[in-house]
């Protein structure tokens, strides 16, 4: 659907399309479940490649990647003592042909080029701003979207004249065939962004337009409806990320991309910095594997498999791996294995060790009986045993097979069709962070299908699932480890792309580096890089990062001109106020710090406030002193995890209890 026409039905009224039938839903959302053998995901493929009419040469795959912010892979000990590795004499050929493809006039071609050496990634060219903006403009002439979006962050962030002192204008070519609606820097970059998405299409355009509308930045006015419509295509191009990322785990199951959103520190904990799973980390697992450590054999399979942190991929040796677990009698050792040969295929090796893993009330051996029923992988096809099957693991908290039921429920196989059944699973699964059901729930808010109309909660739910976006995290990871690698300008750069897209980590990053790295480079920038700073910690203060607060209120208290400097010590002190009631000690001192010092009040107007908070906060203390000395209980049955299970009480039957029916 065009995005005037989402845009138009999420701010509509409640339709008939809130009586819509399970069917009907169906048809519009056509969900799947989250596990398919790779057989028929190739087929899938191959029928598209046909219908598409040609091929994808290896250059284009390369262009696309790194076309959508994604990271190229280098291959396995990448450039050690000068010696050239397949995968990067491969990559070396591709960006060859995309070099020979750009001169040719190639707009992915050369949009692929400008991001290259925009970013300067390792496996790329090496950084050139001259090329850069050369290539990205022409390609953005062309109507490319990913260069179009990219022109457009370049203008909203003003990065390249703020990091590197790169003066840039937009061409008057580009400004008249994309004209802003209004002056500025800021409505040059939404003209770009608004021209990304009507030529095919960006996530990162998608997702810039969605934080502004959402939260009033760049000098828009609010709207739900204009953010949820941004958000929803931005959260589609996530999930088709995603998807592929998901491949190279044994269970096409969600991974935790936590730690790479951490906020920069002056003094970084060691405990963060080495966090990660590093080349010795690797090699102790892989001699634990080997001396027999069933966790070592585990953890070896999974890196096998989805041939990440310097281990070939080699789903051969990740069978062996969980072979020899499960032949300790590791249940995660039986289902991993019979989830990847049931991946394969194979269907009949497949379902002895899921057997045995489900006797071991493993829930991943559960859901894949429910996926080898479903298929008709080894047994014959049950929609009606697949539903059972994936309860029970739906019982043990299997977040993909409760979200797997929405889908069954939707579509009526295996149970009675019901939407309000679809929604609920799916509900519970979106609570717990589960991106495609976030996605669907999102989806059914804004247009009202078979449930109200409502867009603040669609709002909500797709804003959670576009910032699944693998290439977010990705950008994180490149940030944190151009930091660490004392590359400011670099991680600086990834940070604001992040930042631009909306995720709160990076704003939150890119204020940091402007305020405490980039004045230690260029100090005669620093009340430029200060000004920086604090439109980055506001944006991130908005989205709810309390470190944000408290680092905007650190640079306001440097305004010491006479005429900011009582506004300035006023708005500070609010915000370590908000940061305080929020629970942190570092805003509680700095507040009482400035009432003090009589910042901006006269002494006596702050001390007597400090008394009055100082009075509060010995109610709270006493307070908390009591529920300590009580013992603090919580009533049986409290907690995630017990909400995640006690859902599934309600639709408890014998059948679903008993294993006779998935048993040899």
């Amino acid at each position: 659907m065009p995005l005037c026409l989402l845009s138009a039905s999420v701010a509509g009224t409640a339709s008939v399309a809130g009586t819509a039938s399970a069917a009907e839903v169906a048809a519009v959302l056509q969900p799947r479940l989250t596990f398919a053998p790779d057989g028929l995901r190739a087929a899938e493929a191959a029928a598209q490649a046909e219908a598409a009419g040609s091929g994808v040469a290896a250059w284009q795959a390369v262009a696309r990647t790194v076309t959508a912010l994604q990271r190229l892979d280098c291959g396995h000990d990448a450039g050690v003592d000068g010696v050239t590795t397949a995968k990067e004499a491969e990559l070396l050929n591709a960006t060859e042909a995309i070099l020979d493809a750009a001169a040719g006039g190639e707009p992915l071609a050369m949009s692929a080029l400008g991001h290259m050496y925009l970013l300067g990634d390792p496996c790329s060219p090496k950084r050139n701003l001259t090329w850069a903006t050369h290539w990205l403009e022409g390609a953005a002439a062309a109507g490319q979207p990913s260069a179009l979006a990219m022109l457009g962050f370049l203008n909203e962030s003003r990065a390249l004249s703020r990091v590197y002192n790169f003066s840039y204008a937009t061409p008057a070519a580009l400004t008249a065939r994309y004209p802003p609606a209004g002056g500025g820097a800021y409505a040059q970059g939404r003209a770009l962004y608004e021209a990304a998405l009507t030529s095919g299409g960006s996530v990162l355009a998608s997702l810039a337009l969605g934080s502004q509308y959402s939260n009033g930045f760049a000098g828009v006015a609010a709207s739900c409806p204009a953010a949820a419509a941004h958000y929803e295509a931005a959260a589609a191009g996530a999930m088709a990320q995603l998807d592929e990322k998901r491949q190279r785990t044994v269970e096409q199951g969600w991974l935790d991309s936590s730690s790479e959103a951490r906020t920069l520190l002056r003094k970084q904990p060691a405990a963060a910095r080495e966090s990660g799973v590093d080349p010795a980390s690797v090699e102790y697992m892989d001699y634990c594997a080997h001396v027999g450590d069933v966790a070592g054999q585990v953890g070896m399979a999974h890196l096998y498999h989805s041939g990440t942190h310097g281990v070939p991929r080699d789903t051969a040796a990740a069978a062996h791996w969980f072979a020899a677990a499960a032949a300790k009698g590791d249940p995660m050792g039986h289902a991993n294995l019979g989830l990847v040969r049931l991946r394969a295929g194979d269907g009949a090796g497949a379902l002895p060790p899921l057997r045995r893993a489900a006797k071991r009330s493993d829930p991943s051996g559960w859901a894949g009986l429910g996926y080898a029923y479903y298929y008709g992988l080894g047994v014959r096809q049950d929609y009606a045993l697949a539903a059972k099957a994936l309860s029970a693991a739906a019982r043990l908290g299997h977040l993909d097979a409760i979200f797997n039921l929405g889908v069954l429920a939707l579509r009526g196989e295996g149970m009675e069709q019901s939407l309000h059944k679809a929604e609920r699973f799916w509900r519970v699964a979106a609570d717990f962070s589960h991106p495609m059901a976030q996605y669907y729930i999102g989806r059914m808010k804004a247009r009202g299908l078979g449930t109200r109309r409502d867009c603040e909660t669609a709002l909500f739910f797709l804003q959670h699932a576009a910032a699944a976006w693998p290439a977010g995290n990705g950008l994180l990871e490149t940030g944190l480890a151009a930091h660490e690698a004392d590359r400011p300008q670099r991680a600086l750069v990834h940070y604001l792309l992040g930042a631009h897209a909306g995720l709160e980590p990076a704003l939150h990053n890119a204020g940091f580096l402007y305020a405490e790295a980039m004045p230690r480079r260029q100090p005669q920038l620093a009340a430029s890089y200060r000004g920086a700073a604090s439109e980055y910690f506001r944006r991130a203060a908005v989205l709810g990062s309390v470190d944000a607060s408290i680092r905007l209120a650190l640079v306001l208290s440097q305004d010491l001109t006479a005429e900011h400097s009582a506004s300035s010590w006023r708005l500070a002190n609010e915000l370590y106020a908000e940061a305080a009631r929020h629970g942190s000690a570092d805003a509680t001192w700095h507040l009482g710090y400035n009432y003090l010092k009589g910042r901006p009040e006269k002494l006596l107007f702050s001390l007597l406030r400090a008394v009055y908070e100082a009075r509060v906060f010995i109610v709270f203390a006493a307070l908390g002193s009591f529920v300590l000395a009580t013992g603090g209980k919580r009533a049986p049955g409290f907690g995630a995890g017990a909400a995640a299970t006690a859902v599934w009480h309600e639709d408890d039957d014998a059948a679903a209890d008993d294993f006779d029916e998935f048993d040899d």
